[in-house]
């Protein structure tokens, strides 16, 4: 009988009362002692060498208790140790255990991180999420300058349209060449096609040699925007960035539009917080709020939607008092339910623990994409996903 229960103590496959029986017991039995000893040591990492060939037999029996209390701690180590599969402790009565958690944007969360949702100012003027219009193999950068290819029945032919930011009524200044600064006239667009647009030419007649043609700001704005969207679409964050440099490069020193301004701030600052830049994002955003703020016939919609995307940026810094005052005013801008800012406020909720509230909010976002016709399947997608984990396995 004892030989089956050694047999099964090497296999540690004894319960732990069994193992501490056993171990009592040995404290009665000097040759049980001694093969019990020796079968924790060897659990502890030794070889059977170092505990054979009468090693063994020097231990001195004033210090058997002491031994014994070592091959009872070692069966304690290896067979009363919990397993994988008992409870972690509970938390002790008027505590809350609250787990570390890191919110992320988008793609780069990882499961069971919660999930951020931003907007981005696209290029039409429609709000989207983030995900860009889908990617185009065969277009190129946006060009400021083209030429006039052909000049026939009155219409001139020039080698630049819509990729260029050039939509039908656009106009455009006819210069000599491209080092000119002396317009002599303006090519008006009538039919436009991806790289090429026919019009006619207003002002001074222009002469066969009188080529080039310059884009308007606004206009180049614009298409430097819709590249942007092209390039992110691809996963060319880096590219993207780039561009969305130079689209508020043109935009702080031209004369355009307060609201295209906006965007291409608000465009910039987002890809900066996905690339962690979250110092320059925050500037920018900045800019993108009170550039809203100083224009009078800002759109609801609008403002509500840039103190959520620095709302979010916010809660990626760790800023979660200053992301709940931004969120509670993009709430109060919005004249409907905004599925981006009832998502993140349920992020913001989850993060301090209130994990009831964050489901409500979850299924208040999940209500309001449910009902709108202008949220993307992305968006659902990400409500879904945190909804789930915030309910915990069925």
């Amino acid at each position: 009988m004892t030989s089956d229960r050694m047999d099964r103590y090497a296999r540690r496959e004894m319960t732990p009362a069994e193992a501490r029986e056993l171990a009592q017991e040995s404290l009665d039995n000097p040759e049980l002692f001694e093969e019990l000893t020796a079968s924790a040591l060897v659990h502890a990492g030794l070889t059977e060498r170092s505990i054979r060939g009468g090693r063994m037999a020097r231990f001195r029996w004033k210090t058997a208790f002491a031994a014994a209390a070592a091959a009872v701690l070692l069966i304690t180590i290896f067979l009363v140790r919990p397993t994988r599969q008992q409870a972690l402790p509970q938390a002790r009565p008027g505590k809350t255990v609250v787990a570390v958690l890191k919110p992320a944007l988008g793609s780069s969360a990882s499961p069971g991180q919660p999930i951020l949702l931003a907007s981005i100012p696209a290029s039409d003027g429609r709000g989207g999420a983030l995900v860009f219009r889908g990617p185009d193999p065969a277009s190129r950068p946006p060009q400021p300058a083209g030429v006039i290819v052909s000049i026939e029945d009155g219409l001139a032919t020039i080698n630049l349209g819509s990729l260029d930011g050039i939509k039908k009524g656009s106009v455009l200044t006819v210069f000599r060449d491209e080092k000119s600064t002396r317009a002599t006239g303006r090519f008006v667009a009538m039919t436009v096609f991806r790289e090429r647009a026919r019009g006619e030419i207003a002002g001074q007649q222009v002469a066969q040699d009188y080529k080039t043609v310059r884009v308007a700001d606004a206009d180049q704005v614009a298409a430097l925007m819709g590249h942007v969207e092209v390039l992110v679409s691809r996963g060319d964050s880096r590219p993207a960035r780039d561009w969305a440099e130079k689209a508020v490069a043109l935009a702080e020193t031209t004369n355009i539009p307060l609201g295209e301004r906006q965007k291409a701030w608000e465009m910039l600052a987002l890809l900066e917080t996905q690339a962690g830049s979250l110092q320059a994002a925050e500037r920018h955003y900045q800019l993108a709020i009170d550039s809203l703020d100083a224009e009078s016939r800002g759109s609801f919609e609008k403002h509500s939607s840039a103190l959520n995307n620095l709302a979010v940026l916010r809660m990626l810094r760790g800023d979660y008092d200053a992301a709940a005052a931004l969120l509670t005013g993009s709430a109060s801008a919005s004249n409907k339910p905004d599925g981006r800012s009832l998502n993140n406020r349920g992020v913001l909720a989850e993060l301090r623990g209130d994990r009831r509230s964050a489901e409500a909010l979850y299924t208040d976002a999940q209500h309001a994409f449910a009902g709108g016709a202008d949220s993307s399947g992305h968006e659902r997608r990400v409500v879904e996903t945190n909804l789930a984990r915030i309910k915990g396995p069925k």
